[in-house]
């Protein structure tokens, strides 16, 4: 049975704001290199309520049915790369199906287990693999690929437990190293790790605590999972690199949408 609509506790206004990491040039080459530039997208949104923990079920609900939310986020309609909107009007979601996504790893130091466990050289060079060919169209050929993806068969796979995956700065690596169709693989972390950190500092807002002096994330992350009463968010259903994030800054009481389709 549909959830009931509920009169709306959020609004959001369309923010017309530039993402970091695709103004840099180098980061716009390593993303087509990677094969993910033209088919990821952010997009800004203010909201003029306060927002707790606890309302993230109604934010989600709302968010989804705005107007504004649904004539300006952009999720790709085909395989072939067309942009489109959501569409449909307001009071067409009856339910949002969401994933806790964490954001208390906030070091790089977080990945140094890849020095360890042997996948990544101490000059940073990645240790390659006889090539595995999967089903959902990925080709494994370096050992990090095995500890991204491959639950059974790579050892090392462990080095990351269950609540280290669910963490955004891992969620930002893993789908950066994974790329698109036709990923053109970089030899060396470093690269990677760059664009990770870029992208974990422009996604995310910090503040310190006035009594500990201490820097905390003060954002809240939720990844998208489905939308029940909308068309599907994706072109090609259920692929690991298709993901939507919403990184919700409630003291800027703004919300960006982390966007990416795979088209293969």
């Amino acid at each position: 049975m549909a959830e009931k609509i509920r009169g709306a506790k959020f609004t959001f206004e369309h923010h017309c704001k530039s993402f970091l990491p695709f103004q840099s040039k180098e980061t716009k080459d390593l993303l087509t290199k990677w094969c993910m530039e033209e088919s990821m997208r952010t997009t800004t949104f203010r909201f003029d309520q306060k927002f707790s923990v606890y309302e993230l079920h109604d934010f989600v609900t709302d968010f989804f049915n705005d107007d504004a939310v649904l004539q300006n986020l952009k999720i790709l309609t085909n395989v072939s790369g067309g942009w489109g909107t959501l569409g449909g009007k307001s009071g067409d979601t009856v339910s949002v199906e969401t994933e806790p996504v964490a954001s208390t790893a906030t070091s790089m130091e977080f990945f140094d287990r890849l020095y360890d466990c042997g996948a990544v050289r101490k000059n940073g060079d990645i240790v390659g693999c006889m090539p595995e060919y999967l089903d959902n169209g990925f080709v494994i050929n370096q050992e990090l690929g095995r500890v991204m993806l491959l639950e059974d068969g790579c050892d090392e796979y462990g080095i990351f437990t269950p609540e280290d995956r669910r963490e955004l700065i891992f969620k930002i690596f893993q789908h950066l190293t994974l790329g698109g169709p036709i990923n053109q693989y970089d030899d060396n972390i470093g690269p990677y790790f760059n664009t990770t950190k870029e992208f974990y500092k422009s996604l995310i807002t910090v503040a310190k605590d006035p009594g500990t002096r201490k820097v905390h994330v003060t954002s809240m992350v939720a990844k998208i999972l489905a939308v029940g009463g909308r068309q599907d968010l994706f072109p090609q259903d259920g692929h690991p690199q298709n993901f939507m994030y919403l990184i919700i800054n409630p003291s800027k009481r703004e919300v960006t949408v982390w966007y990416h389709a795979w088209c293969g």
